[in-house]
C-alpha cells in the first residue's frame, strides 16, 4: 500500500502539477524534494545520503517544474544466475558467438554501434551553443584503440577473455583491425543484467553463472581488474553483502 500510494503521487506530481503555471520565483523555491532507492521506494534524505557516500550507490537526479525525485542506483552488483538462465545465455553464446564458456567472460556493452563515419575526425571536447554543458567525442580510432586496451588490461591468459557486445549496430563492420563486436541476441544480456530499470556497462561472468555488474562512470579499477581476472572472487563478494546488509539496516 505504501509503495502504491509513492508511485499514485509521483505519476500525479509528474502529470499533474507540471501543467500547472507558476512565477520562476515561485518554482526555484516550491519544489517537493523525494529520495528513492533502487527500486523507487519511498526512504529517507538521510538514509540516501548514507547509501551515498558508500562506494556501493551512486545517485540519479530527476526534475519537473514541481518534483525532484533522487533515485538511488547501485554502482557495482554481485549475483548469480539460476541453472536456467545460466544454460540458456551459455548455449547462446557457444551456438551465436562462439564464446568460450567454460572462461570467465568479460563483456563490454553498448547498446548502439556506430558506423565508421559517424564518428569524429578527432577525438575531443564539444560544447552546446550557449556553452552549459559538454559531451566528450571519441575518434574511430581512438575508440579502436581503447577497446584493444581494455582488452589487453583485463584479459588474463587461459583464465578470462574479454568481449564487446552491442544491441543494435549502424552498419560498424564486426572485425577491425583485429577487433572484434558481438551481436547480443535477442537483447539477453540488455535484459538479465540490470539495476532495476538500468543496464550495467560492464558483465564479468563466471562458468558457474556467478556475476558481476559495474557503470564504467562509477567505477573501481582495481575491484573491477581483480573481478576480470578472477582474483579475490569471495573476498569481495561477502565484503559487499556485508556492507549492503549494514546499509540496508539504517533508518
Amino acid at each position: 500500500m505504501k509503495f502504491k500510494l509513492f508511485i499514485f503521487l509521483l505519476c500525479f506530481s509528474l502529470l499533474g502539477y507540471s501543467q500547472i503555471k507558476k512565477p520562476k520565483y515561485y518554482l526555484q523555491y516550491a519544489k517537493d524534494t523525494l529520495y528513492s532507492d533502487v527500486e523507487y521506494f519511498n526512504i529517507s534524505k538521510k538514509q540516501h545520503n548514507i547509501k551515498l557516500k558508500s562506494n556501493l550507490f551512486s545517485s540519479l537526479r530527476y526534475e519537473n517544474d514541481t518534483l525532484v525525485l533522487h533515485r538511488l542506483r547501485h554502482s557495482y552488483l554481485f549475483g548469480k544466475l539460476d541453472s536456467i538462465k545460466r544454460n540458456q545465455l551459455f548455449l547462446l553464446f557457444s551456438n551465436r558467438n562462439k564464446i568460450d564458456t567454460t572462461k570467465i567472460m568479460v563483456i563490454h556493452y553498448q547498446d548502439t554501434l556506430k558506423k565508421i563515419s559517424e564518428f569524429p575526425e578527432k577525438s575531443g571536447v564539444v560544447y552546446t551553443k550557449d556553452s552549459t554543458s559538454h559531451r566528450h567525442a571519441i575518434s574511430h580510432s581512438d575508440y579502436v584503440k581503447n577497446q584493444r586496451a581494455c582488452t589487453k588490461n583485463l584479459r588474463k591468459k587461459n583464465t578470462s577473455e574479454v568481449y564487446h557486445f552491442f544491441k543494435h549496430n549502424n552498419g560498424h563492420p564486426l572485425t577491425y583491425k583485429k577487433e572484434r563486436w558481438y551481436k547480443d541476441y535477442f537483447g539477453i544480456i540488455n535484459e538479465l543484467f540490470r539495476d532495476y530499470k538500468s543496464r550495467f556497462h560492464t558483465i564479468v561472468i563466471h562458468p558457474n553463472g556467478d556475476f558481476f555488474c559495474m557503470n564504467y562512470t562509477d567505477g573501481n579499477n582495481k575491484l573491477l581488474s581483480d573481478i576480470a581476472k578472477g582474483k579475490r572472487w569471495e573476498k569481495h563478494k561477502n565484503d559487499f553483502f556485508e556492507k549492503l546488509d549494514y546499509l540496508n539496516s539504517i533508518k
